[in-house]
């Protein structure tokens, strides 16, 4: 029996994948090692395609609704303006937020901090007050001696800091510093070259697309590469629509959360906005991280005025996540809450802090791909059925005649 070179073709092709996938498996720490050189090979130019993507949706927002009217006009020295306007409006954006970022909310926590530290010994006494108080009340049979006198004295802790700074204890700390000013370093190399790439292309983004499609045209077969655009189309619009989302969420929750801290008297309350509006841009846990900042600001002034923001921002998230994200966000990327939470956990073991931001636009565009796909197998079905329907239908008729 002579088989199909089709058939013998996809026996192969899933023969291989299963020894390569298994040959991988057993060699696991090899490949991560390639996959880690190779990515820190090309760290700096996946940094400006990442960067170059995301301001990419804020070029293309102010390209359509602040200076479409440029691409209209009839003077053509007009129309080639409207590309560089709209780009350096993205970068002054970028950077105001970065310098919001630096001069509003880091000086700001950072006071908090030290204000929290200083007060501390203060903070401890009165509550070992309150104890005192309450153990009298109740008349129990219970001693605070040792906790106003504690065992840990201010010789402990220059004990442990002349034990800290011996000579191995130094080597090893200039060693750690060698190593972080290293990576810090590379870091910030990366960015900057990532940050030029970024600006590159998203002023000659026409130019790189149409090359890009070109090369694929003629290494990419046709079948494949149709299959592959679609791909790219489906995650890429589900990817943009969840970040803008994201953003226009975040702002406007900030901007409702400073209008309310006003309205309530609660001391710092466009700082306390700024701070809502930034974090809340992480999905999940980002919320809970600015209201942590925000209590801990105000505790350092007025701890019912914590306690009445407390309750405000509650409200406030519990309006946000019933009735604005949904509309915002969820009609957007439509994405279940239980793959939000596994994405954001995944991401967090995965990549920390940046792989929670990457988490859910991932995840969105993933899932987005999956329903595209089962869509089409289930538009394929119903097509089948009717088409089977229409047949039976057609046998009928001709058994009828004749």
């Amino acid at each position: 029996m002579d088989i199909p070179k089709k058939t013998v073709k996809k026996i192969l092709g899933i023969i291989t994948f299963a020894v390569l996938l298994f040959t991988a498996v057993q060699h696991l720490s090899t490949v991560w090692s390639f996959i880690s050189g190779v990515l820190k090979i090309f760290s700096a130019v996946i940094v400006g395609l990442c960067m170059a993507f995301i301001l990419n949706i804020i070029m293309s927002s102010l390209e359509k609704k602040v200076f479409g009217f440029m691409a209209k006009s009839k003077k053509k020295a007009v129309n080639r303006l409207m590309r560089p306007v709209s780009l350096i409006s993205t970068l002054v954006l970028m950077f105001g937020f970065i310098i919001l970022l630096l001069f509003i909310i880091i000086p700001a926590v950072k006071n908090a901090v030290e204000l929290l530290v200083a007060n501390v010994p203060q903070y401890y006494e009165s509550a070992i007050n309150h104890l005192d108080s309450l153990i009298e009340r109740f008349d129990l049979d219970i001693s605070t001696e040792h906790l106003h006198n504690p065992s840990f004295t201010v010789n402990d802790i220059v004990s442990f800091a002349q034990k800290v700074f011996t000579v191995d204890s130094t080597s090893t700390i200039l060693n750690t510093t060698v190593d972080v000013t290293t990576a810090v370093i590379s870091s910030l190399t990366n960015l900057v070259l990532g940050f030029i790439l970024a600006v590159y292309i998203l002023a000659e983004k026409e130019k790189i697309g149409s090359f890009v499609n070109r090369l694929a045209d003629k290494a990419v077969p046709e079948k494949i590469l149709v299959k592959v655009r679609k791909v790219l189309s489906v995650a890429s619009s589900s990817f943009s629509n969840f970040i803008s989302g994201q953003v226009l969420d975040a702002l406007l929750l900030g901007v409702l959360c400073a209008i309310g801290c006003f309205i309530l008297r609660i001391p710092n309350a466009a700082v306390i906005g700024v701070i809502i509006g930034i974090t809340a841009i992480i999905p999940v846990i980002g919320p809970f991280i600015g209201e942590a900042i925000s209590i801990l600001l105000l505790l350092m002034e007025s701890p019912v005025k914590a306690l009445v923001f407390l309750i405000f921002v509650l409200v406030l998230q519990t309006i946000d996540n019933n009735f604005i994200y949904p509309k915002i966000v969820g009609k957007s990327v439509g994405l279940p809450g239980i793959i939000v939470f596994v994405a954001v956990i995944l991401g967090s073991n995965i990549g920390g802090i940046i792989g929670v931001l990457l988490a859910v636009p991932i995840a969105s565009a993933i899932y987005a791909i999956v329903v595209e796909w089962l869509n089409s197998k289930k538009e394929k079905k119903e097509v089948n059925v009717i088409k089977e329907s229409a047949d039976a239908e057609n046998d009928k008729d001709g058994d009828q005649n004749a």
